[in-house]
């Protein structure tokens, strides 16, 4: 039910704002960055496509939001850390692997029109996406008597599935020229399956 009256705003907003005529209020935007998956264990990259459009109306309020959609990509994995000695090799963590693809529609919100502040922004909406998983799940040693040493051997586990979720964006925007937008953002994703995910990155658009 909450899903569906969040759907019920979203297209009452979009309504409103393309039954306005506006000239240079659309971007499209790619922005990239240091994803960090989890805790931060999982390390990896991001890059979102953005088409973003800014509201004009009469009314001084809607002037402050914007409305758009994201599509992102995520991937970051780990590696066993291998530690050889005379007696045996040691690992320190396990192998896993992460990609998502995640389509966001959301709103935006500049609290300042006016001034270098004009640019502070904050971004919400509720995020829907797939994710494939492989980790290792268990690990154990055997002896191997050819080579007179232990052998590691490794199960690994998959996981594929929907996701579904919120991301909050908080980022600034100036304008390079006329038509040229560049920026950085912060994000923090959440999601039902668990996962809690961090973005840092740089962004660069156009204004049409």
């Amino acid at each position: 039910m909450k899903l569906i009256l969040i759907i019920a705003i979203f297209c009452l907003f979009s309504t409103q704002a393309f039954s306005q005529k506006d000239v240079h209020n659309k971007y499209l935007k790619l922005s990239a960055g240091r994803m960090l998956f989890g805790t931060g264990d999982i390390v990896g990259y991001a890059a979102n496509v953005e088409y973003a459009k800014r509201l004009n109306s009469g009314k001084m309020f809607l002037k402050h939001f914007a409305m758009g959609a994201e599509l992102s990509f995520e991937n970051g994995a780990t590696e066993p850390d291998v530690y050889t000695t005379p007696a045996q090799e040691s690992f320190n963590r396990s192998f896993h692997t992460t990609t998502n693809i995640v389509f966001t529609p959301k709103f935006t919100y500049y609290p300042f029109n006016k001034t270098f502040a004009k640019g502070i922004n904050i971004t919400g909406g509720i995020s829907v996406g797939f994710t494939s998983q492989s980790r290792e799940f268990q690990s154990g040693y055997t002896y191997d008597p050819v080579f007179q040493r232990s052998v590691r051997h490794s199960y690994l586990a998959f996981y594929n599935k929907a996701m579904f979720g919120y991301r909050i964006t908080t980022g600034y925007e100036f304008m390079v020229t006329k038509k040229i937008v560049a920026g950085a953002r912060l994000d923090f994703d959440s999601y039902e399956n668990g996962d809690i995910n961090t973005l840092i990155g740089l962004k660069a658009g156009i204004r049409f």
